[in-house]
């Protein structure tokens, strides 16, 4: 299976296939990635704040 980004449509796509070997694979990328990514919400927050800041000092 090729290497596939996980936007979100991706992943709409896959649960709307009906295709069960394709929703377990995206299930176990999706998995993987999250793994690996850790907390992609929280560093954005941090990121955003980090913007305001600098903003905040011109």
């Amino acid at each position: 299976m090729a290497i596939q980004l996980l936007y979100a449509a991706a992943i709409h796509e896959s649960a709307a296939s009906g295709d069960l070997q394709r929703m377990k694979a995206m299930t176990r990328q999706a998995e993987e990635w999250l793994k690996e990514a850790g907390d992609v919400s929280a560093a954005l927050e941090a990121l955003k704040l980090e913007i305001i800041k600098l903003e905040r000092n011109g």
